[in-house]
């Protein structure tokens, strides 16, 4: 199949080149020149800005939750100002925490940098971040603040929020859900079994969706995140049938320690408008990747050589990535924003010297994490491709 879909990209390419969005690498004055990865990188109106670090400090008294939420929020709008737009442009925003306890501080410090309008945003514990930072912020922003608005279901159909986000955002023709868990929004309960939480999680998505006028069939990227790893098997028939007949978008699923409140399974998707072309990379029911327009969306992806070095892991993965974008008509080059999922946040400089293989020019943005192993794999990687 690969090689049949690699063969109609190039036939498709040698006959009409499409006309490319302007790629710009947004590089805050000032900041750090040797890191595998750009700050941010904008593609036409989108800016991907990579993950900004709260880091606790190296004294006696590390730095409270505050302070190191403001310093990884003052970090995007550093980003920010370098490509010229300010935090009322930003659409969606993943935190992740060292420690859920400090969630309703972060949410605090995180809501005085918005006036109004908040972004859509998901928020989970990861297992350790970068440098024992205890915040990490990764952010989506939209150029045209005319084409930014906000998507509210009626009053009582969705859960109450638990902090300082949007149900989901629109940007242009692209519609940002915020991540959500299964309560139910007329009882509050939350079911006991994972399949029961995704089928209440994606009910409440698609409420979502029918404000927005959407449906499922204009999904074209999710992200799964569970807490226990005796529950993953659990999750791929549930969010299955809570899709069918329709094609699968593309997903991706990492367990992690902690989710907000009582949940152990939540959910974040993107959407698109119908008259926006959305093609199936790879097979057509199961799709490995969608490309939505212009934008390419590709499954989490880990090496299939499980117990090797994390270098040779972040190889194989990569060349598999390399054929995925292929196949959607792409190539690294294009590649906009990489999530970089380890087992252990110890192979950072390992996985950094092949990301630096990988992209040697004009990096993407990234956002790398530790969640916990659900086998010998120690590495996995997202990617956004855009022209």
């Amino acid at each position: 199949m690969r090689a049949r879909l690699c063969a109609i990209a190039l036939l498709v390419t040698a006959v009409a080149v499409p006309a490319h969005a302007q790629r710009r690498v947004i590089r805050p004055e000032g900041a750090p020149t040797d890191r595998p990865y750009s700050p941010g990188i904008q593609v036409g109106q989108t800016l991907y800005i990579s993950g900004q670090l709260g880091l606790p400090g190296a004294g006696a008294t590390p730095a409270t939750m505050d302070a190191q939420a403001r310093q990884a929020m003052d970090g995007i709008g550093a980003v920010l100002k370098a490509a010229g737009l300010g935090y009322e442009h930003l659409v969606k925003c993943q935190v992740y925490l060292a420690s859920m306890d400090d969630y309703a501080a972060m949410n605090a410090a995180y809501q005085s940098y918005f006036k109004g309008r908040v972004p859509a945003r998901t928020t989970i514990q990861a297992a350790a971040l970068p440098s024992k930072a205890g915040v990490e912020i990764g952010c989506i922003a939209y150029a045209d603040v005319a084409a930014i608005s906000v998507v509210t279901p009626p009053a009582g159909t969705l859960p109450a929020p638990l902090g300082p986000y949007s149900p989901a955002v629109w940007a242009g023709d692209t519609l940002y859900i915020s991540g959500m868990g299964g309560q139910n929004p007329a009882t509050k309960a939350v079911a006991e079994d994972v399949p029961g939480q995704v089928t209440q999680t994606i009910a409440n998505i698609s409420t979502t969706l029918k404000a927005a006028s959407l449906e499922l069939r204009d999904v074209v990227s999710t992200q799964g995140y569970l807490t226990r790893l005796d529950e993953v098997a659990q999750y791929p028939p549930a969010f299955t049938a809570a899709f069918a007949p329709l094609p699968l978008p593309a997903r991706g699923l990492v367990v992690v320690p902690r989710l907000p409140g009582p949940i152990r399974a939540e959910l974040t998707f993107v959407a698109v408008r119908p008259t926006v072309k959305r093609e199936p990379v790879g097979d057509v029911e199961k799709p490995y990747a969608i490309k939505a327009g212009a934008t390419l969306y590709a499954n989490p992806e880990e090496s299939p050589d499980a117990g090797t070095t994390v270098e040779a892991q972040a190889r194989d993965i990569f060349a598999y990535l390399r054929g995925t974008l292929q196949d959607g008509g792409l190539t690294t080059r294009d590649v906009a924003s990489v999530t970089v999922y380890l087992t252990d946040v110890a192979d950072m400089p390992a996985m950094n010297a092949v990301f630096k293989e990988t992209f040697p020019v004009d990096p993407p943005a990234r956002v790398t994490v530790q969640v916990q192993p659900e086998g010998k794999e120690r590495i996995r990687v997202a990617l956004i491709a855009a022209r």
